[in-house]
């Protein structure tokens, strides 16, 4: 190792089980926040309550992502610390990122595209086009977006992976290409509105929280038990709070802003969550190991759920509230299944065979 390397890894603590476990209950809420929001924006008016959802204040939901992004950051440093300037771990680090990211959702993309091609009037409009299914299967960004809405934020991880890994290979010039990319998003964010891709991919505001969750894996461990529980509640507070200012109080910020302030509020409740001890049950844990699952399935599963609800006539004697619940309570039980049934094993298989090729 050399000594940039080293320097950087003195200041970066050791990972212990019980910061997982904290993130990974905030991993939790993410991901169901996220599956709320497009419930009651998208869902509930469309297919139920004719253009009605369960309340404003359940609106903001969206920011679970912001929360991804900054965790992102953070579990990066936290578990590659150590991998700083040893060009001989960036395949390692490759491998492990694709298994974590491609196998699972190619296969929920599958199922999605195979849904498409049965109805011929569902989906976006590329959702039957070769090249379109060639870019999502990749997550190559384009124009258009990829087939699933939701994979947008997979592109943006293997943008971010593969800066990242430049890190590995060669730490000084890592940094110096890390940082150019993060002033030039930060000098976007004025005129972030008017720019053209690809550009706004390379430059979306969303791409700062990476470096907010490197800040946070550098700082958490400076930080006492009580301080890091401070930081927490100071940053949940934070960030429920622009989610209320925005959805129910009618506060207006630019949306690259708004995103920022997002991510200072999950940053400081991501070192809450790692520093501070604080106490997560088993079950929402078990939702943080299935959160990648419940964020790829949650959409096609709300619109399969909707035909059945509907034909049901459901929304007839639930409350939107009580739908908005039901849905919630639905999706994230399919996530979990298919977290346990199809996700954990696979990408256990896929990691054993790795493991199994140097011994062969």
């Amino acid at each position: 190792m050399n000594r940039a390397a080293e320097r950087t890894d003195a200041i970066r603590p050791t990972t212990d089980k019980r910061i997982l476990t904290g993130l990974q209950g905030g991993r939790a809420v993410a991901a169901i926040m996220v599956a709320v929001f497009h419930a009651n924006v998208f869902l509930l008016p469309t297919n139920f309550y004719a253009g009605a959802g369960a309340g404003k204040i359940f609106n903001f939901g969206y920011a679970g992502v912001e929360f991804f992004f900054v965790l992102s950051g953070f579990i990066m440093v936290l578990v590659h610390r150590r991998d700083f300037g040893r060009p001989a771990q960036a395949g390692a680090f490759l491998r492990k990122r694709i298994l974590r990211i491609y196998p699972i959702y190619w296969l929920v993309l599958g199922f999605v595209i195979a849904i498409y091609f049965m109805s011929p009037g569902r989906g976006p409009e590329h959702a039957r086009d070769p090249s379109a299914i060639l870019t999502s299967l990749l997550l190559w960004p384009t124009p258009e977006g990829p087939i699933m809405q939701v994979a947008w934020t997979l592109q943006h991880e293997m943008l971010f992976y593969l800066v990242f890994m430049l890190l590995i290979i060669n730490l000084r010039v890592g940094l110096v290409i890390f940082g150019l990319w993060m002033a030039a998003c930060i000098l976007a964010l004025p005129r972030y509105s008017s720019i053209d891709f690809p550009a706004d991919f390379v430059l979306k505001p969303h791409n700062l929280l990476f470096v907010f969750g490197i800040a946070a894996a550098i700082a958490y461990g400076r930080f006492s038990v009580t301080q890091a529980r401070t930081s927490f509640w100071f940053g949940t507070v934070l960030f429920l709070g622009l989610g209320l200012g925005e959805t129910v109080g009618g506060v207006t910020l630019p949306p690259a802003f708004l995103t920022l302030g997002y991510g200072l509020g999950a940053t400081m409740a991501v070192i809450g969550l790692a520093g501070g001890n604080l106490p997560a049950p088993r079950w929402l844990a078990l939702l943080g190991d299935a959160s990648y699952a419940i964020y790829l399935v949650h959409l096609p599963a709300m619109n399969i759920l909707a035909v059945g609800l509907r034909a049901a006539g459901v929304h007839q004697f639930l409350p939107p509230l009580a739908m908005l619940v039901l849905i919630t309570v639905l999706v994230t039980g399919i996530g979990i299944l298919v977290h346990l049934i199809v996700e954990k094993p696979v990408t256990a298989s896929l990691g054993n065979r790795r493991q199994a090729k140097p011994a062969a």
